[in-house]
């Protein structure tokens, strides 16, 4: 075992390397085995996928480590390298760091996402949180990576205390530089965290523009109008915008149609009628409150017609559109067969004689 084979390792050298490599890999593979092990019991149960999603992250960062744990023990017993022992030391604490910082990266980003689905599931808030937690998530990301480099640079002999004092004055300097950015970061946080505005819902701004929330960012707010196109919002200007949200506080919202008859008809028959066009047209539509009762509201003496308003439900806002649809070709045909008069705009002119 004492027997040299060249450049001073022996047969034992070779053997205790050997040994802690295989050791390295077998633990390696016990630990992937053990993981699959608790992730299939965990789905097997039909249990929260986060715990399982969480060992997955975990187990595969873990054996990594195993095996370079086995490497490193290995290599360092060799003589040759034995003189580039604190070099081995702190390459492997560096590798150690990061595979840390690596696992921990996948776990915050999964902790949060469950977080915020059962917050969200429990306050009713599920779309505020799908909003907010992509940005949290990225800012968290970020600042494990800045603390994962001042540890690997303070293991390299890196001074971190002027580092982080230039950091300051540097902040500062990019602070005034970027105001802009800044305003708008913290204005998508702030509406992020107000919960009027979520991903997925449709809203109007004040200018007119109107679609679907496609993604509250950094810097900027997505809104995918009907045409398919995109807009770009400075988050500050939608923060600082009137904007209707057809989507909060619930998805469901009232169908206003106004309508007018002539002075002729009997007010009660066509409030009767057309209550029941209202009716037929919510059990047929897709996308309607069928067990909601329409009505119909006088206004006012038009110049023309007696108007009023016919009050409906629909699920959402686009939903609305079809609701409106089938019940003005509703409407028409039905007032034609009862001889409901739709009064056109009708004006008397006078001559005054010589």
């Amino acid at each position: 075992m004492d027997r040299v084979l060249w450049s001073d390792i022996t047969v034992a050298n070779l053997a205790f390397s050997g040994s802690s490599l295989a050791i390295g890999l077998s633990s390696a593979l016990v630990a992937r085995l053990i993981s699959h092990a608790i992730k299939h019991r965990m789905r097997a149960r039909k249990r929260s996928s986060l715990p399982a999603q969480l060992v997955d992250d975990v187990d595969g960062a873990l054996a990594i480590w195993l095996i370079f744990t086995g490497v490193f023990i290995g290599l360092i017993h060799l003589p040759p390298l034995g003189v580039y022992l604190d070099v081995a030391r702190q390459v492997y604490t560096i590798a150690s760091i990061a595979i840390v910082i690596f696992a921990s990266i996948r776990l915050q980003g999964h902790i949060l996402r469950g977080y915020g689905r059962q917050v969200g599931r429990r306050t009713g808030q599920t779309k505020v949180w799908n909003s907010l937690i992509p940005m949290v998530r990225r800012i968290v990301s970020i600042v494990l990576l800045a603390i994962g480099t001042l540890i690997i640079l303070d293991q390299l002999g890196v001074s971190i205390a002027p580092m982080v004092a230039g950091l300051g004055i540097t902040g500062l300097a990019v602070a005034l530089a970027l105001q802009g950015t800044l305003t708008n970061f913290f204005a998508g946080v702030n509406v992020l965290t107000d919960g009027s505005i979520r991903v997925g819902d449709f809203i109007e701004l004040e200018g007119g523009t109107r679609g679907v929330v496609d993604q509250i960012g950094w810097r900027t707010t997505r809104i995918r109008m009907l045409a398919d196109n995109m807009v770009l919002i400075p988050n500050s200007r939608l923060a600082d915008n009137i904007t209707t949200n057809y989507n909060y506080p619930g998805d469901e919202m009232s169908v206003y149609v106004e309508l007018g008859v002539g002075y002729s008809s009997d007010l009660d028959e066509v409030e009767r009628i057309t209550v029941e066009i209202a009716k037929q047209v919510l059990s047929e539509t897709e996308g309607s409150v069928i067990t909601y009762q329409p009505s119909i509201w006088y206004t006012d003496f038009g110049e023309s017609n007696i108007n009023f308003w016919v009050v409906m439900r629909a699920h959402s806002y686009l939903d609305s559109w079809l609701v409106k649809h089938n019940f003005i070709k509703a409407v028409r045909r039905r007032y034609r067969e009862e001889n409901i008069e739709i009064s056109f705009p009708a004006r008397t002119v006078y001559m005054r004689g010589e």
